[in-house]
């Protein structure tokens, strides 16, 4: 079980200025895309501690809803504190230097902690849904927190079994590894193997912050035209 090594091309080295599309990016727009990604990052992990620490301090928030609220702002402060910087380097520079082992632990990581927090969002809407048809039940209830903490549980283990194990054992079970990240390019083959495996792909890649770099790119590109016709 020999792993697929993607071929390098010739513009493997690149400068923090090029997109992933080969594109070499002005300074500015480098500059700009940084302080959004450091300001995204900063909101997200200040605003989510800032939820932990009033859970953690605040004894009378301990009760089976708000558990579910504090499992949903440790799934988005991991993604805050771990998944969104160290993605930052590969979305400026369109490679990955970090390793293939910690590309895996990263995919592992983001994928469990997108699907935990999507997951968290359904089991609150279901909170909020008993607590409004079963009330008295509920509210008799509420401050019964060992079924919250199983529930919490399950929301890791399922999201856990949804991609983890195929991003683990991929390469062990077909024998080739479709991890791209050590490489600065995929070839189409790749990406059209990686599309095929993994059903989240196509989605992930209309929402992940290279698509929301080119529609700035276009929309700059769009003012700088009204502005300079010429």
């Amino acid at each position: 079980m020999g792993a697929h090594i993607l071929e390098s091309n010739s513009s493997a080295n690149l400068t923090p200025a090029v997109s992933e599309a080969g594109i070499v990016l002005p300074g500015y727009l480098v500059v700009i895309f940084s302080v959004l990604m450091v300001t995204l990052v900063i909101v997200v992990v200040a605003g989510n501690a800032l939820v932990i620490l009033a859970f953690i301090v605040d004894k009378t928030l301990r009760n089976q809803s708000n558990y579910f609220f504090l499992n949903l702002a440790i799934s988005d402060f991991l993604v805050g504190a771990f998944c969104i910087p160290v993605y930052i380097p590969y979305n400026l520079t369109g490679r990955w230097m970090l390793g293939k082992w910690l590309c895996k632990v990263w995919l592992v990581m983001d994928y469990l902690l997108c699907s935990a927090s999507v997951f968290n969002i359904v089991l609150i809407s279901y909170d909020r849904f008993l607590s409004v048809t079963r009330a008295v039940k509920y509210r008799a209830q509420r401050n019964i927190t060992r079924q919250a903490v199983l529930k919490m549980v399950a929301v890791w283990v399922l999201a856990f079994l949804l991609y983890g194990p195929a991003i683990i054992f991929w390469e062990a079970i077909v024998g080739q590894s479709i991890v791209p990240c050590p490489w600065s390019r995929w070839r189409k083959s790749d990406q059209t193997v990686m599309k095929r495996s993994d059903p989240g792909f196509i989605w992930r890649r209309k929402c992940d912050l290279g698509h929301f770099r080119r529609l700035c790119e276009r929309s700059l590109g769009y003012l700088t035209t009204c502005i300079d016709p010429t």
